[in-house]
């Protein structure tokens, strides 16, 4: 018999992510809510759940509840509950809110929230966020303060010092770490919201995210996203319930077309119909902002007739309606919501969207794991979302105003006021870069980028004849195999010549394949396999291209191509290096030998294990250079018998070469 989900909910709000959790499994116990309008909606509805109908609501200020209340009311000891969920202080971080960020009194959420998971310790928790909390700061210094005239920023009121206390903090529970942003409409949810999410286990299981089943276009293996249209479809609202636009709101809306905002309006109506705002920079597109039936609602706010935040009707001038709102966060038609309008705006607006919650939930059931437990996990964090890094580098220490909008003082530029710290977030980068290695692998990777540029002096990261695109690529390596470089290379290029479009090659036999492709050896197993995996490609992308792998996940990318015929790790890592662009590190029989013999893998390692171990010993930066340069080198120097060690640049660097 499968054991029970058990899971505590905090800040549970109208429980939109708990009814994802619900219907991905989990079993909801107990639910606190401080709101009394909230937690009305959680008793009304409780009932309505598949997993969960026996939950315990404490509408309390979290402060006041402890730790064993919690447990007792769900029946279980310490370290007995599966998972504990919630998402602190939203309102604080949203960029659409007051920014008063960590000094604001419910940024101590976060400290009640972590105070939780050390006491109760659960196997698992999800935090879920805002995307504005990467970007938050400890104290928000106003706009207008910043820049010439003012004092430099202390390091506490830099963006992005907030995210940095709050990752050090939950570094302190001890728990394996992972955290990356997703975008609800990947998942289906008729809606563009981004939320950053954080899991973590206690026993260091290999926790993943959920992978996306949708994308704009419906490209690759994803569906295309949900539209507006298609949530509202068949939903019964004819006397929809919302607070009326202005006259004047309506006035303006009625010159819009479906899809726009005030840019659509007259030029000589623009000012008079946004007021101050439109002196002011950014994007401003909330400003009567029209919705599209054919794309996802953006983000829901609170308040749909915000003057900045407006989400007007796509054909009618009015906002759009409580059920309208709900159906597109995609609570069930019959939830009832307590308390005023506002009061169920409020709920409906802060609630994280079912779909994206059993996303969530399913790809934590699929991770667990006891039989993976990890103790060198324990106390790492790590970001399964690139791009947050590479944005996060980008970023300024803070923003100013255009000068125009500045009474710089004379003589003093911006550069001058930012000082030598310059204005990138740099150390907020590398401190996430730090927390997501172990002390030993962060002393290894000093250990291999020191090698990586010796090698890199010596060879110059040379090209070894791979290609850009990756269905070439594939065939290309499915040619080399067990053969030497001038005879596959041979045999790719006539293959090319003769056949620019793989997809020709559909219409040979095996046998009539093979006798094209004999120089390269071993013919009668490559030419089928070939086959059989540009046919698999057409099956699953409708078209004979790897192209659609661009807008995957590595980890997705990697299970596609290795579930082709006679594909494995390293020829995956090939494609997805060469061609794609990832940093990952393919490990072929010279990178292999060579890496044993410096000693940056144990030479008794299994080699199944080769490729994680050495990933978590070359930083990502490094490990093209680290593949290419170390192939070179094996091919001419580090020979797999009688190496020559004598005229080895890495001798003094390698544990083999100093023995020898």
């Amino acid at each position: 018999m499968t054991k029970k989900l058990t899971a505590i909910s905090l800040f549970s709000g109208a429980l939109g992510l708990d009814i994802g959790l619900d219907r991905a499994g989990f079993s909801i116990c107990v639910a606190i809510e401080n709101d009394k309008y909230a937690a009305s909606t959680i008793e009304n509805n409780k009932k309505r759940l598949k997993n969960s109908k026996n939950i315990h609501v404490i509408d309390r200020d979290i402060h006041e509840v402890k730790t064993k209340e919690i447990l007792e009311q769900c029946g279980l000891k310490v370290g007995e509950v599966t998972l504990v969920t919630g998402g602190p202080a939203c309102q604080t971080f949203s960029t659409a809110g007051s920014r008063a960020s960590l000094g604001d009194p419910r940024g101590n959420l976060f400290v009640q929230y972590i105070r939780i998971i050390n006491e109760a310790k659960p196997r698992f928790f999800i935090m879920e966020n805002v995307k504005g909390i990467l970007s938050a700061a400890i104290r928000h210094r106003p706009l207008n303060q910043r820049g010439p005239g003012f004092p430099h920023l202390s390091p506490d009121e830099e963006l992005g010092s907030g995210f940095k206390e709050i990752l050090k903090e939950l570094q302190k529970t001890g728990y394996y770490i992972n955290f990356g942003l997703l975008n609800s409409a990947d998942f289906g949810v008729p809606q563009k919201r981004e939320r950053l999410i954080i899991v973590g286990s206690r026993d260091g299981e290999p926790l993943r995210l959920p992978f996306p089943t949708h994308n704009k276009n419906g490209t690759g293996l994803r569906k295309k996203w949900t539209t507006l249209k298609d949530s509202l479809h068949g939903l019964n609202d004819k006397k929809p319930e919302y607070r009326a636009f202005t006259d004047e709101q309506i006035k303006y809306l009625e010159m819009i077309p479906e899809g726009g905002n005030w840019h659509d309006l007259p030029k000589r109506s623009q000012k008079k119909a946004i007021g101050g705002a439109y002196n002011s920079w950014g994007g401003r597109s909330g400003f009567l902002r029209r919705l599209s039936w054919s794309e996802p609602s953006p983000a829901l706010t609170t308040n749909p007739n915000g003057r900045a935040t407006m989400l007007c009707h796509p054909t009618i001038a009015r906002p759009l309606s409580l059920k309208e709102y709900a159906r597109i966060q995609q609570f069930p038609d019959n939830w009832i919501f307590s308390g005023s309008l506002s009061n169920k705006y409020m709920q409906i607006g802060n609630a994280v969207p079912v779909g994206l919650g059993e996303a969530i939930g399913k790809a934590l059931i699929k991770s667990m794991n006891p039989k993976l437990k990890s103790p060198d996990k324990l106390g790492l964090i790590v970001c399964e979302t690139p791009k947050i890094l590479d944005n996060m580098a980008q970023r300024p220490t803070t923003f100013l105003n255009p000068p125009e909008m500045r009474n710089d003082p004379k003589g003093e530029t911006a550069g001058q006021w930012f000082g030598e710290s310059g204005r990138k977030r740099g150390d907020v980068v590398e401190f996430i870069k730090n927390l997501s290695i172990s002390k030993e692998n962060q002393l290894l990777r000093v250990k291999t980028h020191e090698v990586v540029e010796i090698l890199h002096k010596e060879y110059k990261s040379p090209d070894h004849n791979n290609k850009s695109n990756p269905l070439d690529e594939l065939v290309f390596i499915l040619l080399s195999l067990m053969t030497t470089g001038p005879s596959y290379s041979r045999v790719y290029d006539r293959l090319k010549e003769e056949f620019s479009d793989w997809s020709k090659l559909l219409n040979l036999t095996p046998k009539q394949l093979a006798t094209k492709i004999k120089d390269a050896g071993l013919s009668h197993q490559k030419a089928p396999r070939l086959i059989s995996i540009l046919k698999k490609i057409k099956k699953e992308f409708g078209e004979v291209s790897l192209e659609p792998l661009r807008d995957m996940h590595d980890k997705q990318v990697e299970e596609f191509l290795i579930s082709l015929p006679g594909i494995g790790t390293k020829a995956a890592k090939c494609v997805m290096m060469y061609s794609l662009d990832r940093k990952v590190l393919p490990v072929d029989t010279h990178i292999d030998r060579i890496s044993r013999r410096i000693g940056f893998i144990s030479i008794n390692l299994p080699t199944s294990r080769v490729h994680d171990e050495l990933e978590k010993a070359v930083d990502p930066d490094d490990r093209y250079k680290y593949h290419v340069n170390l192939l070179s080198h094996g091919q001419q120097v580090c020979f797999a018998i009688k190496p020559n060690c004598e005229k080895c640049i890495l001798k003094k660097n390698c544990d083999f070469g100093k023995q020898t």
